[in-house]
């Protein structure tokens, strides 16, 4: 049946690997911790989390103003929470970057009829030239 043999220069523990050709495997790295990760993006972007906490703040002040029978001032810690909330989105997008953010509707499709479309123009040209 199968009469396959090693020979020696396929064995794994051959000499025929040089130092040069050695890759050492990848250091593991541990695992953030919450805690770690919440100072991590802190301080990579410490407008978000100051928003979210401004929005938290009118928000349950708002609360408490409906409670206590005062909706004038309760109306307005809504608005500013609705102003928190709008600013907090605003920086969260300002760090992510708008060259990152896809606008199109749908770019495939759209990618697809552009490709469509010089194709037809080539057999066009092509149809002119014969």
């Amino acid at each position: 049946m199968g009469s396959s043999m090693s020979t020696p220069n396929t064995r794994c523990d051959s000499n025929n690997s040089t130092a040069e050709n050695y890759i050492p495997p990848p250091t593991m790295q541990r695992p953030l911790t919450f805690e770690e990760k919440l100072y991590q993006k802190f301080k990579s972007e410490p407008l978000v989390p100051i928003g979210c906490a401004g929005t938290a703040y009118f928000l349950m002040s708002g609360i408490k103003s409906f409670k206590d029978q005062d909706p004038r001032r309760g109306q307005k810690m809504m608005r500013m929470r609705v102003a928190a909330q709008f600013a907090t989105l605003m920086a969260f997008v300002g760090y992510m970057g708008l060259e990152n953010v896809n606008f199109e509707l749908a770019p495939n499709y759209y990618a697809a009829k552009k490709a469509e479309e010089e194709m037809n123009r080539q057999k066009e040209a092509q149809n002119q030239q014969n």
